[in-house]
């Protein structure tokens, strides 16, 4: 068992970008750290401060939960620790907070047992406690990622991408339940619309493959879940349409899309980042919604332990 204190950094992500769904995403420079103190205790003492927020319901502690499952797949009895984290990443936002909690458990495990999980061990062990692959696979790896499931089982690969933009989010007041978000959608799509999506996917994988930002606009169209989960959202609808843009800065706005299953909306854009983000936050205001906006950057190196 290690003996030194250290901590697990994992990113925040955003995930679908318009036609991406449950697909596509990308690692974001926003963080929860977990600091790991080993002790002589037999136990595992949590500590929980005010100022940083769970990424996980009171009763459903996730990091804890992913920690004891790769423990158990290690074949390691939990040793005693004290934990603590710093949460930057905000909750029910759209941003990964609950797959960052996953696999920062995962990742304390490894290193308190000496021991390594391959990457397909580290997918099964997470991806039943998150349900969907893209934020899991984005907050491991890091970068632009792309995955899939196969009879169950997750699967996922870093892409390689040569855009160069930056993120803005705009995070509103209010927060959706990935649970919620799902239970919007029709089960049922038309093959227009399925076509349309797959058109629009495969143009985003080119885009980002190839840097090509005149097409992110069109690649990030969707038909399959942003015109329903928008209406969660007041004011996001507008955001979707590119409403009342300025020709000073409009070319700077690569796209705009829900991030996850919201409520933040997500920009990607390459100058006039501070035009931007005011942008969207006027137009949710002008629907009497509230948000606060963040400039971050693409994370390219995913979950990390630092001693």
């Amino acid at each position: 068992m290690r003996s030194e204190p250290f901590s697990v950094r994992v990113p925040a992500s955003t995930s679908n970008l318009g036609s991406g769904f449950d697909t596509v995403s990308a690692a974001l420079g926003l963080y929860l750290t977990v600091q790991v103190e080993p002790t002589s205790e037999k136990q595992i003492e949590w500590i929980h401060s005010s100022d940083s927020p769970l990424p996980f319901g009171q009763e459903d502690n996730l990091i804890l939960r992913s920690l004891h499952r790769a423990l158990g797949v290690m074949e390691t009895e939990a040793p005693g620790c004290r934990i603590s984290m710093d949460n930057q990443i905000p909750l029910q936002r759209g941003l990964g907070s609950s797959a960052a909690a996953i696999i920062a458990g995962i990742k304390i495990a490894e290193h308190i047992s000496g021991g390594k999980l391959d990457t397909r061990q580290v997918y099964q062990i997470a991806y039943p406690l998150e349900g969907h692959p893209d934020n899991l696979a984005a907050s491991f790896l890091g970068g632009w990622v792309l995955s899939w499931v196969d009879d169950d089982r997750m699967q996922a690969v870093k892409l390689l991408s040569t855009l160069n933009c930056r993120f803005i989010a705009a995070i509103p007041e209010i927060t959706i339940p990935t649970r919620e978000a799902r239970a919007i959608l029709p089960e049922h799509y038309s093959l227009e619309d399925a076509t349309f999506n797959l058109q629009r996917c495969g143009l985003l994988i080119h885009a980002l493959n190839s840097g090509q930002k005149e097409l992110l606009r069109e690649a990030m169209s969707d038909r399959l879940h942003q015109p329903f989960r928008s209406r969660l959202v007041p004011g996001m609808e507008q955001l979707l349409r590119l409403e009342n843009l300025n020709d000073e800065w409009s070319g700077s706005l690569l796209g705009v899309s829900i991030s996850g299953s919201g409520s933040t909306a997500i920009a990607l854009a390459d100058d006039h980042y501070e035009k931007i983000g005011d942008w969207m936050l006027e137009t949710l205001a002008a629907q009497s919604t509230q948000a606060d906006w963040q400039l971050v950057d693409l994370d390219t190196t995913g979950a990390q332990v630092l001693s």
